[in-house]
């Protein structure tokens, strides 16, 4: 019994990796896609000798599959957090998003609030999706153009996202 560390999308998209057994032998092993954490492979007859003649046995090995800082995993689904700038989320707008299978482009709806989720089908591990949770990242600086334009809205409109009796009691 082994164990080997994987990285994330190794694990996602598949590879071949090239291990080293206790007794130097070199042996190349298929990380097959969608490789779960805890996972075993088998490898028959690659494990010790056998007694008397008797054929080797099989080396079992473990993959530990490390986090990634992106991606989440959930069954053969992702989740991601992805940044959007204030006047993306009241305008809508075309973003570049990352997924494991490369970059895509995606369309942000009008409106788009924090927490708004985007599907990208077929774009997780093995036929899964890709879940897109958006969040809106306000400037570093907010210049005197922008505290105008959003007073200016302000003033004629009576918008409150703390009307429930949640914020009220």
């Amino acid at each position: 019994h082994y164990a080997i560390d994987v990285e994330f999308l190794e694990a996602a998209t598949g590879t071949k990796k090239q291990i080293t057994m206790p007794d130097g032998k070199k042996l190349n092993i298929d990380i097959p896609a969608g490789a779960q954490d805890g996972q075993k492979l088998r490898l028959k007859g690659q494990g010790g000798a056998g007694s008397a003649n008797t054929p080797a046995g099989d080396a079992y090995i473990e993959m530990h599959v490390k986090p990634h800082a992106f991606y989440k995993r959930k069954g053969k689904d992702i989740n991601v957090e992805v940044p959007i700038a204030i006047h993306e989320a009241v305008l809508g707008s075309k973003i570049k998003i990352p997924t494991i299978h490369g970059i895509v482009e995606v369309s942000i709806p009008k409106g788009a609030s924090t927490g708004t989720k985007l599907r990208l089908k077929g774009k997780g591990i093995k036929g899964g999706n890709q879940y897109v949770r958006l969040i809106i990242a306000m400037p570093d600086k907010v210049d005197a153009n922008l505290e105008k334009i959003i007073g200016k809205w302000a003033e004629t409109h009576s918008y409150n996202p703390r009307k429930s009796e949640v914020y009220t009691s």
